[in-house]
């Protein structure tokens, strides 16, 4: 095959980019901010004496509730503190850790779909035979 300066090779999609890059870094710190801002919301609403006096009186009502009640039967839950401030004072990291993996990977698939519509495709001149692997 006769390759010339003017023949249209494509691009690979995983391609490196530093445009890529700092869009990626900016999700990321946006998506760490943000799971950051609500463990910050969750300790602060749940972490108080008054949150848990609330916890704990609706504890004691799911559990005085009379059986048939309602169209759902409840079960008194067996955490002593609110399920939120658990989760956010407990398991942080995970939380971030899964943020963040979730975003990379939904990250990626746009990057691969939306520069792949972008990318031209190879114009084959008349006569020209399409090269095969």
């Amino acid at each position: 095959m006769n390759v010339s300066g003017d023949d249209v090779m494509p691009k690979s999609p995983f391609q490196f980019s530093l445009g890529w890059l700092l869009a990626y870094l900016a999700v990321m710190a946006l998506v760490s901010a943000g799971v950051t801002y609500g463990r910050r919301q969750a300790l602060a609403t749940y972490g108080t004496d008054q949150a848990q006096t609330d916890w704990d009186t609706w504890r004691a009502d799911v559990k005085e509730m009379p059986a048939g009640v309602g169209p759902v039967k409840r079960r008194e839950p067996g955490s002593t503190e609110p399920p939120a401030l658990v989760l956010m004072r407990d398991h942080f990291a995970v939380c971030l850790g899964l943020a963040l993996l979730l975003s990379t990977v939904l990250f990626g698939t746009f990057m691969f779909l939306i520069r792949g519509a972008l990318q031209s495709s190879p114009t084959l001149r008349v006569g020209q035979k399409p090269a095969h692997d």
